[in-house]
């Protein structure tokens, strides 16, 4: 199912970025757009709510900033498969350099999550260690370049789309609460399907891949 997502998402993104010929000038110098990232909503993990605002300098300069947040930042339960109380927040910097047609910006992102973490494993000094119940500190530092376009689609909605390539570093920090009886994995669940970021302590960096779409509101019209 992730995969045929992100299939039709890179089948819409190309669409809108080889067929419209609008970003010629977008008359935004000294405007603000606010931003929001209705994909959002389909993060494996957990709902996020994410939204920024883009200031551009000139037709050719702009900033975004972004903040996203799930809603267990709010008291809120955002429990799914294996991970309890699980609370994020994420902020996403760029600056963007404006071409006739498209757009090119160097991105750098920060993510933070908090959760307990059950009926799990980990490494550590070598050893495998099954849980019952863990918390679990989670921090991601990344960085890269994307190139995308945005078009008008109305008076005041603009739609960004994008892709890009980068680096993200990531540290996590594991703290059993309650070790498992047994210390095997005969009768351990894996039932989410991102749990191997989980399993050890420390840092490692993995490559970033982005692809998707935004949708921009113009203020005052």
């Amino acid at each position: 199912m992730k995969l045929q997502i992100i299939s039709a998402l890179f089948t819409l993104t190309v669409g809108i970025m080889t067929t419209s010929h609008a970003q010629q000038d977008l008359g935004l110098e000294r405007q603000l757009l606010v931003k929001t990232s209705p994909l959002a909503f389909l993060e494996p993990e957990t709902i996020v709510l994410q939204g920024g605002l883009e200031y551009f300098f000139s037709n050719k300069i702009s900033i975004q900033s972004e903040i996203g947040v799930n809603g267990g930042i709010f008291g809120i339960k955002a429990d799914r498969g294996k991970n309890e109380d699980f609370k994020l927040w994420r902020t996403k910097n760029e600056l963007k350099f404006y071409t006739k047609k498209n757009y090119w910006a160097l991105e750098f992102f920060f993510v933070n999550k908090d959760f307990t973490r059950t009926d799990d494993k980990y490494n550590h000094t070598g050893q495998t260690i099954y849980y019952d119940q863990a918390k679990i500190q989670f921090r991601v530092f990344g960085s890269g370049v994307k190139f995308g376009r945005q078009v008008y689609t109305s008076e005041n909605i603009l739609i960004d789309s994008f892709g890009g390539l980068g680096f993200r570093g990531r540290y996590r920090q594991i703290r059993q609460v309650e070790l498992a009886e047994n210390q095997s994995g005969e009768f351990l669940e894996n039932f989410f399907g991102f749990g191997d970021r989980y399993r050890f302590d420390g840092w490692d960096s993995v490559p970033h891949l982005t692809i998707g779409i935004k949708v921009g509101i113009l203020p005052g019209k």
